[in-house]
């Protein structure tokens, strides 16, 4: 144990030490306090212009025209382009050119979007398709037997599919209509020759 004389030593040895500490936080903290905004400096000079790039696609489109169901399967499988490569995360929408139909004096395609069900009486058709990253696969099914169908059912379709990005896609529950496609993503034009058949209304 320390004497009382000596611990009065080691305190009185020991007060510089507590000063400059003392000091060196106040300094410290008085470093920290933030007065108030100055005004603000001149705009910096603007950067080069980086090269452009070239504009990238969004949506791809591909027609196949005289697709016809056949059994016993009554299926039928659209390969996409060969030199397509389609991404995991990308969404395939199809639809089937159900007629025309004149417009302010113009006459313009009909496109319906699958799933699409007919109802004739208490007969049921359904086509439905399913695809993947290489093709397309177009699926008839009904309440009666398929060999039952007509030509105006399984014969000589127009068919459009639609590539789009699946970021584009998240949250949506609705397919959109072909319209709505060409203008959400820009799609070309790509009138389709030689399609008279009208389809079931």
């Amino acid at each position: 144990m320390f004497e009382k004389n000596q611990l009065n030593q080691i305190v009185k040895a020991m007060k510089p030490l507590f000063t400059i500490i003392g000091l060196g936080l106040m300094l410290s903290f008085s470093s920290c306090f933030i007065g108030d905004d100055g005004d603000v400096g001149p705009v910096g000079p603007r950067g080069d212009q980086g090269l452009q790039g070239e504009p990238g696609e969004e949506a791809f489109v591909f027609d196949y025209e005289g697709v016809s169901f056949t059994g016993p399967d009554y299926q039928v499988v659209l390969p996409y382009a060969d030199d397509f490569v389609a991404l995991d995360s990308d969404v395939t929408l199809v639809y089937f050119k159900w007629g025309e139909d004149e417009v302010d004096g113009e006459i313009v395609e009909v496109w319906r979007s699958l799933p699409q069900t007919i109802i004739d009486g208490e007969r049921l058709i359904q086509y439905s398709f399913d695809w993947t990253i290489f093709d397309v696969k177009l699926l008839m099914s009904a309440n009666f037997p398929l060999d039952e169908l007509t030509a105006i059912d399984t014969d000589n379709w127009v068919v459009r599919l639609v590539v789009v990005p699946g970021k584009y896609w998240n949250g949506r529950r609705e397919v959109p209509s072909y319209e709505d496609l060409k203008s959400l993503y820009n799609l070309p034009e790509r009138p389709v020759i030689g399609q008279d058949t009208e389809r079931r209304k």
